[in-house]
Parts: structure tokens; sequence; C-alpha cells
């Protein structure tokens, strides 16, 4: 019986020490996990300014409250919304903008008559992060072609 405890306790200390090899390493190699290697990844990005976008919805009511479009709010998922309303609002697909006014409408009482799309381009260099805010779309209720 003790014979087995002590292979127990051997094979335990091996795969703890086959965990703290790659910690051991990483001076060699540079890296701190081997599947991490800096050259598979080098090349995934071309050289220069990288650029972000942020898009939203937002829904103006009848009233003139103003509410962020989320997915809690219409009870889809992020790709769903991403798919169905926001590209297809960004571009210029009218569209969309009935089909997501009659969701959003279904449960109010203070009936949503305006989407606004927002969007803001984020441009990442080596000297800081330069926000560029682009023309927002408006789409109103009742009328096909947003302004």
């Amino acid at each position: 019986m003790t014979s087995r405890k002590t292979l127990t306790s051997i094979v335990i200390l091996l795969a703890i020490g086959l965990h703290a090899a790659p910690l051991l390493l990483r001076s060699e190699r540079g890296t701190l996990w081997p599947f991490m290697q800096w050259s598979m990844y080098k090349n995934s990005r071309p050289p220069g300014p990288i650029e972000a976008s942020q898009r939203r919805i937002i829904a103006v009511t009848a009233s003139g409250r103003k509410d962020t479009v989320t997915t809690h709010l219409l009870g889809l998922s992020i790709t769903v919304l991403e798919q169905r309303f926001l590209r297809p609002l960004a571009t210029g697909d009218s569209s969309a903008a009935p089909l997501l006014l009659e969701r959003l409408n279904r449960t109010r009482e203070d009936s949503v008559v305006e989407l606004r799309l927002e969007h803001e381009t984020y441009t990442i260099t080596d000297s800081g992060i330069v926000r560029t805010d682009n023309p927002v779309l408006t789409y109103r209720a009742g009328r096909g072609e947003p302004r």
C-alpha cells in the first residue's frame, strides 16, 4: 500500500513539475508559454495604425427621452443585433429601421419615433489615440431614407 501512495505522489509531483517547466525555460525562448510564440503572431497585422470603431443606436421617444438600444432592451444577442440592425443601418439600408422600431415599440407606452446611429472611429498610433466622430444617421418612423 505504501508503494502505491509513493507512486501516486511521484506522478502528482511530475505533473506539477511539467507545468512549471515553461516558467523555468521562458528566458531561453523569450515567451511565457510554449504555444505563445511571437513568430506565430508577428505578421497577423500589417504595420501602421490600428483602427477600431464603435457604433450604437439611440432610440428617441415621442416625449423626447433617449435610450441606447442594447441587447437586453431588444432581447437579442449581440450577433443578431449586429447582423439585423447595426450593419444594415450603417450601410444606409433603411429596411431595418421599421423592423427595429416595431420591436422596440411592442411593449412601450411612450413609442420610439426616431433612431440615431452614432459611429466613432478610433485610430491608435505610436503617438496616441485619435477619435473621429462620423456623421450621425437618423431614421424617423414613417420615413424610408435616413437623414
